[in-house]
């Protein structure tokens, strides 16, 4: 049996888009491998992976949104 733990930290806007950003590419990086990959156990491990990143994203997101707004989500680089 394991021991789950757990971590709290706090984040500027500017280091939680930075981790949001980031967690939105390894969830791309993922799918293209479980989707592109010739090696079964290494597109299966990519798919559990991902969908793994994807419920980490999702809560980061919601908890994120909800001090810093929807924009903290908004990744491009177009000026306003």
């Amino acid at each position: 049996m394991s021991v789950l733990r757990e971590l709290k930290t706090s984040l500027l806007d500017w280091e939680a888009r930075v981790v949001l950003e980031s967690l939105s590419r390894e969830i791309q990086r993922l799918k293209d491998i479980a989707e592109n990959s010739t090696d079964e156990d290494e597109a299966a491990d990519a798919g559990n992976d991902c969908l793994e990143v994807v419920g980490l994203n999702e809560r980061l997101e919601t908890e994120a949104a909800s001090v810093f707004g929807d924009q903290i989500k908004d990744f491009s680089r177009d000026e306003v």
